[in-house]
C-alpha cells in the first residue's frame, strides 16, 4: 500500500477496543491539560475575537465552545483550537515539534458532540488522529519545521482530519480524499511567533479537519495519494532531502502509541525556553538569590533555537512567550511563571525591563557531553559579589524523560478554569474527562458541563 492509503486505513479501522487500556488512561492527562488551558484562553483578549468573528461566519448550536457559548462544528473547532493554543501553554510532542491536542481534540469535540458520539468514539478519534499526525511529522522532521513552516498547523492538520473522519465513519477511499483536500489547506508559518496568528494556526487546523472530512463525506474529490510523488506533500514541504515516506507509516500503533510521547508544560512559554527557566528557578530557590545579587545571567541553549526565540526586547506577552530576557528575568524575580506572570503589563514594568537586561544569549552546537536534548538549557549567574553559579538541564521539563509531578498539572489545569470560571466547574470537567470512556459515557455529558455555566 501507498503511505496515503495505509495512513487512511489505520485511521479507518483503528476502533476503542484496539487501543490498550494504559493507553486510554494516559490520553485523560493531555485532554484535562488541553481543556484546561482552552477554557482559560477563551477569557483572553484573542478569544473574544475569535468568538465575535465565530459568531458572524459559523453561528450554529450543533458544536460547544469553552467558553459554553454554541457554533457549527467548523466553527467551534476553529475556536476551541484556538483557544487551546492562545498563552502557548499547551501540549507537545517530545520528539517532533507539535501541539499535538489543540487542533485535534478540538476538532474530534466539534464533530463528536454534533454526531451524538459517546465519550470513546471521541477518545478514539483523539489517539489515532495524534497517531496519525506525529508519524506524518517524522517523515519531514525536522527540515519541514526548520524551513519556516509551523508543523502544529501543518500537519496538526492531517491529525484533525482523521478524528474528524473518523467520527463521521468516512471509508478508506474517503479518508484518502480528505487528507488530499486537507493537503491543499495545510499551512501556518513561524515567522508568526509571538502574535495571535500562532494560536490561530492551531484553530486553523482543527477548522480545516473537519472541513476536508466533511467535504469528502459529501463526495468532494482530490488527489488520492497526496503524499505520493514530486508534488506530493512531503516532498513540497521539505525538499526532496528532507522527506522519508518509509517514516509516515513505520511502527503505526506498534512500537508504543504516540499519546505517550506527549509532554506537559509547566510554563506558558515556548518549550525551548523551558529548560533554561527550570535551571534557573532550581538555582535560585536552592541558593535563595534574591534579583538584586544578580550581576548578570548568559543562557545557553541550542544552536537550532535562535530562529524560534525571536525576541529579545519583547513588547507584550505574547511576545515574552519567545523570548529568553523576559522568560530569565520572571523566574528571578518571582521564582514562577504561570498566567498571572505572563502579562503585558507585567512584561513592560520598569522592574522586569531592568532584569531583562541582565540577560545574555550563548548558542551551542552541543551544550551538555553525551546525550541531551535539542531543548536542553544552561544557566551561569554572576553574582554582583563575583561568585557563578552554573546550572543545567538536559531534557525539557514535562516531558516523558523528564516529567513534572501530577499534582503540578492539577494545579495547572484548576488555575487555568478558575481564572474565567470557578472552581466548582473544574471540579465537574475533571470528573468528566475522567469518566469519558465509561460504556455509558457521552460527549455531552462533558459539553453540557460547559453549556450549563455559561
Amino acid at each position: 500500500m501507498s503511505v496515503t492509503e495505509e495512513l487512511s486505513e489505520f485511521a479507518v479501522a483503528t476502533s476503542f477496543s484496539d487501543i490498550p487500556s494504559r493507553v486510554i488512561e494516559q490520553t485523560k492527562k493531555p485532554i484535562r491539560d488541553y481543556i484546561g488551558v482552552a477554557v482559560h484562553g477563551s477569557g483572553q483578549d484573542i478569544g473574544g475575537i475569535i468568538q465575535e468573528y465565530v459568531d458572524a461566519e459559523f453561528a450554529g448550536e450543533e458544536s460547544t465552545l469553552f467558553n459554553g457559548a454554541g457554533a457549527s462544528p467548523s466553527g467551534a473547532a476553529l475556536a476551541n483550537g484556538t483557544f487551546g493554543h492562545a498563552i502557548d501553554y499547551d501540549d507537545t510532542f517530545e520528539s517532533v515539534a507539535i501541539h499535538p491536542t489543540s487542533p485535534i481534540f478540538s476538532a474530534a469535540l466539534a464533530v463528536g458532540e454534533a454526531e451524538g458520539a459517546t465519550g470513546r468514539d471521541v477518545l478514539t478519534a483523539y489517539v489515532l488522529g495524534s497517531e496519525i499526525a506525529f508519524n506524518i511529522e517524522q517523515g519531514i522532521s525536522p527540515s519541514h519545521y526548520d524551513k519556516g513552516w509551523h508543523s502544529t498547523g501543518t500537519t496538526g492538520s492531517f491529525g484533525a482530519t482523521a478524528a474528524a473522519g473518523a467520527l463521521l465513519e468516512l471509508s478508506i477511499d474517503g479518508m484518502q480524499r480528505a487528507f488530499g483536500i486537507v493537503g491543499s489547506a495545510s499551512s501556518s508559518l513561524r515567522k508568526n511567533f509571538g502574535s495571535m496568528t500562532k494560536p490561530l494556526h492551531a484553530g486553523h487546523a482543527a477548522q480545516m479537519g473537519v472541513r476536508a472530512a466533511t467535504l469528502s463525506q459529501a463526495g468532494f474529490t482530490a488527489d488520492s495519494q497526496i503524499f505520493a510523488g514530486d508534488l506530493g506533500y512531503g516532498t513540497v514541504m521539505t525538499g526532496e532531502e528532507g522527506y522519508e515516506a518509509s517514516a509516515m507509516t513505520e511502527g503505526l500503533s506498534e512500537s508504543g502509541w504516540a499519546v505517550t510521547e506527549i509532554s506537559f508544560k509547566p510554563y506558558p512559554s515556548g518549550a525551548l525556553t523551558h529548560a533554561p527557566m527550570e535551571a534557573l528557578r532550581r538555582l535560585i530557590e536552592r541558593e535563595d538569590i534574591s534579583p538584586d545579587e544578580v550581576e548578570s545571567i548568559t543562557v545557553s541553549v541550542d544552536e537550532s533555537t535562535e530562529g524560534v526565540l525571536l525576541h529579545d526586547n519583547p513588547e507584550d506577552a505574547l511576545q515574552a512567550k519567545f523570548s529568553l530576557e523576559f522568560c530569565m528575568a520572571i523566574i528571578l524575580c518571582e521564582r514562577q511563571a504561570t498566567i498571572y506572570e505572563f502579562q503585558d503589563d507585567v512584561v513592560k514594568s520598569k522592574r522586569i525591563q531592568d532584569q531583562m537586561r541582565k540577560v545574555d544569549r550563548s548558542y551551542e552546537s552541543e551544550l551538555f557531553e553525551g546525550d541531551y536534548s535539542r531543548r536542553a538549557g544552561r544557566v551561569n549567574v554572576t553574582m554582583t559579589d563575583g561568585t557563578v553559579y552554573e546550572e543545567g538541564e538536559r531534557f525539557t521539563p514535562g516531558t516523558p524523560t523528564n516529567p513534572v509531578s501530577d499534582e503540578r498539572l492539577k494545579e495547572k489545569f484548576f488555575r487555568c478554569v478558575d481564572s474565567v470560571r470557578d472552581e466548582a466547574m473544574a471540579e465537574k470537567l475533571s470528573e468528566g474527562i475522567e469518566n469519558l470512556d465509561q460504556r455509558d459515557s457521552e460527549i455531552t455529558d462533558l459539553t453540557n458541563i460547559l453549556r450549563d455555566s455559561s
